[in-house]
């Protein structure tokens, strides 16, 4: 186990609401909670599919010693309502779009914004506001709880 100062990698696109869960959880840790971590990612300066390689590398060399906590938005069949899930071995950033695994993180935390259809790009520019927000703070206190609260 990776006992360095936490690497919170926050994956997705500020500019679909459906995926900005990640980057308002940058946000929030790094703004309101002053969490005591290195936070990638937050609105403006998007941890993506298309870059999110490059950060993974970049984490490697700067913190090897770190566990890498990656989170980021899902499409679910219980999304009814907002919930969160931690899964072991990180996420994986555009499955929902391309199908394809591509892993990111020690470990993955999912807040699931909405239910799967045949058009997930559609889907995630259709979740409302509220839900991306209620999910992100959830993730956000959450994180900031269980890495720093003695």
């Amino acid at each position: 186990m990776k006992q360095g100062t936490p690497v919170i990698l926050c994956i997705g696109s500020d500019k679909i609401a459906g995926d900005s869960v990640g980057p308002i959880v940058g946000d929030i840790l790094k703004n309101r909670l002053n969490a005591r971590c290195f936070v990638y990612g937050a609105t403006g300066k998007s941890v993506n599919g298309r870059n999110v390689q490059d950060f993974l590398k970049l984490i490697k060399c700067a913190h090897p010693e770190s566990p890498v906590i990656a989170v980021d938005a899902c499409l679910s069949k219980d999304a009814e309502k907002p919930f969160v899930a931690v899964v072991s071995g990180g996420v994986n950033p555009k499955r929902a779009i391309t199908g394809i695994e591509n892993p990111a993180g020690d470990v993955g935390v999912l807040g699931a914004v909405e239910k799967p259809s045949d058009d997930p790009l559609k889907t995630l520019m259709a979740v409302s506001w509220d839900k991306v927000q209620k999910t992100s703070v959830k993730i956000a206190i959450a994180l900031y709880k269980a890495l720093f609260s003695a």
